[in-house]
């Protein structure tokens, strides 16, 4: 790459992270874990249920 492309990407990558074209739900590690629950993968859904629809 040339300088300029090296320089944006090295900016890029710090802003962002190593790789901007995913987020960490896409990736193999599944986020970090205390993005997750695994035992009950539906916590948020649960937990953002609107009112109207009961609980």
């Amino acid at each position: 790459m040339t300088e300029p492309a090296d320089r944006l990407r090295r900016r890029i990558e710090e802003i962002f992270g190593d790789d901007p074209a995913t987020t960490s739900d896409e990736r193999a590690d599944g986020g970090s874990s205390d993005e997750r629950d695994d035992r009950d993968p539906d916590r948020w859904f649960t937990e953002n249920r609107p009112p109207h629809h009961g609980g």
